[in-house]
């Protein structure tokens, strides 16, 4: 039983991206089953990373969101919904909450990704990579046709956390999208 549960401790640290040792594995160490259990070992492996490379694809990940979320086609929420893994939490520029299952994610894009005219504008990303974990934060302006024609504009800040899987793909763990507030009167603007 303490080797399973070593193993499983081990694996939940790797892929939460809890070590700092890129080519790391954590094997549970040998026991000796008893009558009432049988355990076998364990081997996980983080593999290696190109911190380059990932960055470039999480780059591309996010590009191809905001490429297909914009694009109007009409099959344009189910392409969006399928850049984000099954256990997301989207926390969207224009709803007022957590969205955390595939048809709350699918209500949310029926009605977002369909306004007329949709264009991301402005897309500024700071990417960092942790293994198989991403974090992609920045800007992204949002414009669309309001009521009357009116073009709608919304500057927002994002989040994405993805998470890249055994079959090599980057899916959206995490996105939280925020229009910018205005900022109190003094607060100084950080430099970007």
């Amino acid at each position: 039983m303490k080797s399973q549960v070593f193993a499983l401790l081990a694996t939940l640290c790797l892929v939460s991206g809890c070590t700092n040792q890129p080519n790391t594995v954590a094997t549970a160490p040998a026991s000796t089953p008893n009558k009432a259990e049988n355990v076998a070992a364990v081997n996980t492996e983080v593999v290696a990373v190109n911190p380059e490379e990932s960055k470039a694809e999480v780059a591309a990940t996010t590009q191809k969101w905001i490429d297909t979320v914009t694009s109007g086609k009409p099959n344009v929420v189910d392409e969006v919904v399928a850049l984000y893994s099954a256990d997301a939490i989207l926390w969207a520029t224009v709803s007022e909450q957590k969205r955390d299952t595939a048809q709350e994610l699918r209500d949310y894009f029926e009605v977002f990704a369909k306004q007329p005219n949709l264009k991301a504008e402005g897309y500024k990303p700071v990417i960092r990579v942790y293994d198989n974990v991403a974090i992609n934060s920045g800007y992204y302006t949002f414009t669309y046709d309001g009521e009357g024609g009116k073009k709608k504009v919304v500057p927002a800040r994002y989040t994405f956390v993805y998470r890249k899987g055994n079959d090599g793909k980057w899916l959206i763990l995490d996105h939280h999208s925020s229009a910018i507030p205005k900022a109190p009167q003094g607060l100084k603007p950080a430099v970007d």
